[in-house]
């Protein structure tokens, strides 16, 4: 079965919560609930693509429940199934441009880019873990919703106009709305892929600082294999061209590993283009005694003692068992012989030299001693 976190977010939420379709409200109407609620927010975004409608925000009232799970919808799919969603309805795309939506937004103070399976959840489940925070993990709406409409299912760019930049700014902050009175910050890491639009996202929030965190693409692609991802999903569909730079319809045949490394060179290579915008962190450097350095060098972000122990906890568990009850092994090495030695070549041929320049910018944090 496919993961949550690799389908549209749409199509989930409206599997999760079934009456969340049942009720559209006119801007005025659904503006009138989100401020009488205070648990109202986002959980994802309909393009409506095939009907050519302009959009839909889905809302729903999650309570003050805080964001602890690994990711957005699964926070969504524990509160469903513990029947603790309440009121629920949705709304034209442009109620993301009236600013009466805004209620008491907790202020972003970081963002988090991101290759995939190299610490990010870790380290966005690390700053979850003190109740002055709000971590929006991958969050429903800007994963592929928000995009799918502006682009029209990718069928042009994603401009970075005034109304687009207003439209995800109040996006943003909507979710990350104050519901416990002693939340005082947030943060976002984005799914991966969203580093294609990271400097879309950081014009929207340009008071914003972000770090780029990335691993050997070989661990990375022997770790989507065992699962599956997001950009698996849409091999052979129109988001793959965004995704690799090609014609969409040149992935229905390609190979999964080479299809990956196309990507994630994309990745590497826009992230090293950004260097005087974003910090760069290599997976081998994510450990209890760099994390602080990770926060104040990259998010400018400094937790008092007590709120760093808390977060420090959260290394010793493996980041996808919300029970913390499976305590982190490391397996780089197992993944990297997952890998046959001809694909390994064709990764690097792709990726290796994007790896080496992050690896060796005055922007990574924990710059490779001996390469500059």
């Amino acid at each position: 079965m496919t993961a949550l976190y690799a389908l549209p977010d749409h199509e989930v939420v409206m599997a999760l919560v079934p009456t969340i379709g049942q009720t559209r409200l006119s801007n005025d109407a659904a503006v009138e609930r989100i401020r009488a609620c205070p648990g109202m927010v986002p959980l994802a975004i309909d393009p409506e693509t095939e009907s050519g409608g302009p959009g839909a925000v889905l809302w729903a009232d999650i309570g003050d429940h805080p964001f602890r799970e690994w990711q957005y919808m699964y926070t969504v799919q524990a509160l469903a199934e513990a029947g603790k969603i309440g009121e629920a309805f949705t709304t034209d795309f442009d109620i993301l441009l009236d600013d009466r939506i805004l209620v008491d937004p907790v202020p972003v103070a970081g963002f988090m880019f991101h290759i995939s399976r190299c610490g990010s959840t870790l380290s966005a489940k690390a700053l979850a873990r003190s109740p002055r925070h709000v971590v929006i993990n991958q969050g429903g709406p800007i994963q592929r919703g928000f995009w799918a409409t502006i682009t029209r299912d990718w069928a042009q760019e994603a401009e970075a106009t005034p109304d687009n930049l207003h439209a995800f700014r109040n996006l943003v902050l909507a979710m990350a709305r104050r519901r416990r009175p002693e939340q005082a910050i947030s943060f976002v890491k984005f799914i991966s892929w969203n580093t294609l639009y990271m400097d879309f996202a950081m014009a929207a929030f340009p008071e914003v600082p972000a770090v780029f965190l990335y691993r050997n693409p070989v661990e990375v692609i022997a770790s989507v294999l065992r699962e599956t991802s997001a950009v698996l999903w849409a091999k052979g569909r129109p988001q793959a061209g965004f995704l690799t730079g090609l014609d969409w319809q040149a992935t229905v045949d390609m190979g999964n590993v080479e299809y990956l490394a196309r990507i994630f060179a994309r990745y590497l290579e826009l992230a090293h283009a950004a260097s005087g915008k974003i910090a760069h962190i290599n997976y081998v450097d994510i450990n209890p005694a760099n994390f602080p350095a990770m926060l104040a060098r990259g998010l400018d972000f400094t937790p008092a003692d007590d709120e760093l122990a808390l977060m420090l906890e959260q290394f010793k568990f493996h980041s996808k068992d919300d029970s913390n009850s499976q305590v982190f092994k490391e397996d780089s090495a197992a993944k990297r012989d997952e890998i046959s030695a001809e694909d390994k070549a064709m990764i690097a041929s792709l990726c290796g030299e994007w790896m080496d320049k992050l690896d060796m910018s005055p922007a990574n944090l924990f710059c490779r001693s001996g390469l500059v």
